[in-house]
């Protein structure tokens, strides 16, 4: 009988806490910063909700660029991540709730606040939650004079543990293999660039740099995002060819396939860039030629046509996220692109025009860090 009960009361707890539906709501003014996904777990006496942030912006811009630096080696991560409690009466804010006057304000946060559900603003049936600060503390009423974007849980499930898992490289066994290989793709790079610099024979560093890349996009890839594997691997191969004269059209042609390959993963995981991008970069890209290479490229004038338009393509594909509002991706692979017009349009006038000072390291600076940018687009 006791158990009985037991299981009575809990299914009576589970029912009024899954009928009272929450409402999240965030100032629109920061709607960059907006909410990824809302995780919920039944606990016995109670629920957890766990909200993934984006990001979160420090006040003070220069202060936010050391504080995300500290974020990323304290927690693993830049998304924020703040939970709150659920009973069948009331919101238990453990650390989590400041009632601000302004959402800027650095003092007074984290704040332990249970809040019966009385004293909630309510929309329709909805509990509505007021992300209060820049870093998202909690709180049971608006800010003055500011208009609000609203979030609904859907229907994922994990403890506040089990989300630190997916967004934390510190508790995520592949994003910790892959921030620990971006440090070495870095290190790789500058020990080729010195080398290049010295005059001196770096095809195996420069290989296992583009290598330490695709392991980054091997060990966080599904699907169709082994497409951009695939671009890795032509480029690892292009890497080879260019370091003999001889092979330079098997390099181009490894890089041109490259570019496919990137183009279409790109297409399918972020979708399709507007037309005009298309237009404009093939534009600049071909008054580049045409202005720069053309006149000195002999009897690779076609060849050199064909991927200067695949090249654009692929850059053209690199501002989808743009356009798909993928948070961290819509600068930072567009980014990508332009640093690899930009080290190809800069080796093609050391090889065909005129060499120039340090463009060894110009020219794999932005080519690694085009790779690695791309390699970790496999993560978001």
């Amino acid at each position: 009988m006791k158990r009985l009960i037991i299981i009575i009361c809990v299914l009576i707890f589970s029912v009024l806490t899954f009928s009272i539906r929450f409402e999240l709501k965030i100032p629109e003014f920061d709607k960059e910063n907006a909410v990824l996904d809302i995780y919920t777990f039944e606990h016995e006496s109670k629920i957890e909700i766990t909200v993934v942030f984006w990001d979160e912006d420090y006040p003070n811009p220069f202060i936010d660029f050391i504080y995300d630096i500290y974020r990323l080696f304290k927690w693993g991560r830049l998304y924020d991540i703040e939970t709150f409690f659920v009973t069948d009466s009331s919101a238990i804010f453990e650390d989590d709730y400041a009632n601000s006057s302004s959402y800027f304000q650095t003092e007074n946060l984290h704040n332990y606040k249970e809040i019966p559900f009385d004293d909630f603003q309510k929309d329709g049936d909805n509990i509505v939650i007021y992300v209060s600060t820049w870093n998202h503390m909690f709180s049971n009423k608006p800010l003055p004079n500011t208009e609000y974007i609203s979030y609904l849980s859907n229907n994922s499930t994990g403890t506040r543990n089990e989300v630190e898992k997916i967004y934390s490289w510190k508790k995520n066994k592949n994003l910790k293999f892959a921030f620990y290989l971006s440090l070495l793709v870095v290190l790789l790079g500058i020990l080729t660039i010195f080398f290049k610099i010295k005059n001196k024979n770096a095809v195996i560093l420069k290989t296992l740099t583009t290598f330490a890349c695709l392991l980054i996009a091997l060990f966080n890839t599904t699907g169709f995002e082994f497409l951009i594997v695939g671009g890795l691997f032509f480029g690892m191969l292009g890497d080879i060819f260019l370091e003999f004269k001889e092979k330079f059209l098997y390099g181009m042609l490894s890089f041109l396939i490259g570019h496919i390959f990137y183009s279409i993963g790109f297409s399918l995981k972020f979708g399709m860039p507007n037309i005009f991008v298309f237009l404009l970069v093939y534009i600049v890209l071909l008054i580049l030629y045409f202005g720069i290479l053309f006149k000195n490229t002999g009897d690779l004038k076609i060849p050199i046509l064909v991927y200067v338009l695949a090249i654009g393509t692929m850059f053209s594909f690199s501002f989808s996220p743009v356009f798909k509002e993928v948070y961290y991706l819509r600068f930072l692979l567009p980014l990508a692109g332009g640093l690899f017009v930009l080290s190809d349009l800069l080796l093609a006038i050391s090889m065909f025009v005129k060499d120039f000072k340090y463009s060894e390291v110009i020219i794999l600076g932005s080519y690694f860090t085009s790779q690695l940018i791309i390699a970790l687009s496999t993560i978001f």
